[in-house]
């Protein structure tokens, strides 16, 4: 098992979330987790970018990188950056992961070009809301996308199997990762892995969507 944590902008006593941090106070979030977790090491440290989109993360990875020296720390990652943030990171340290928002319904990550560079480069990219999509946060909800109930149906699967499945044929450097507290959920989740799309479901999956089934 690999556990792997966010440090960076987050939310504050009600709830509300932090623009920004300053590069001094990870250390303290990164302390936080050793303590929450009883470990003596963290196995991945994931930056989450904070501020404008475009400000740089050398100050804020510089540090985590020292927390890596130091032994705190064994690999480092980057959460909801543009690619640019990757060169920048990769100048500094070892970038292991990438953890953005990426789904059938979200695509950014691929008209930026961030998912065939982290392929290239060797680094996981690790999509969060690949169910959800442009619910974000909030419950996947109920499937309106015809393309998508095709192809369960052709599988005997779920929906949701199909999303997380479209996601990971992206490539083997893709790991998803879908949030539930439902075990049934969690069962169904990880047989996604195991689903196996065709060339025709998947260029189907890519087109838009022409009806509500």
């Amino acid at each position: 098992m690999v556990v792997v944590t966010k440090v960076g902008p987050g939310r504050d006593p009600s709830g509300e979330w932090l623009d920004t941090v300053r590069p001094d106070q990870l250390r303290g979030q990164v302390e936080e987790n050793l303590r929450q977790l009883g470990r003596d090491c963290l196995d991945v440290v994931n930056l989450r970018a904070g501020g404008p989109r475009t400000a740089s993360i050398t100050e804020h990875f510089g540090a985590l990188a020292e927390l890596r020296e130091a032994g705190l720390v064994r690999h480092l990652g980057l959460s909801a950056v543009l690619p640019e943030h990757v060169t920048e990171a990769q100048k500094i340290a070892p970038v292991v992961c990438v953890q953005n928002s990426y789904g059938l319904d979200w695509r950014r990550a691929d008209e930026s070009g961030l998912v065939d560079l982290c392929g290239e480069q060797g680094i996981a990219f690790v999509p969060f809301f690949a169910v959800s999509g442009l619910r974000r946060e909030a419950a996947a909800g109920q499937e309106h996308d015809a393309r998508v109930h095709s192809v369960a149906r052709a599988h005997n699967a779920t929906p949701a199997q199909v999303r997380l499945a479209w996601a990971l044929h992206r490539g083997p450097h893709v790991l998803a990762i879908p949030g539930t507290t439902n075990p049934a959920h969690l069962a169904e989740n990880i047989a996604a892995g195991s689903l196996r799309l065709t060339k025709d479901e998947l260029a189907l999956l890519d087109k838009p969507d022409e009806g509500t089934a």
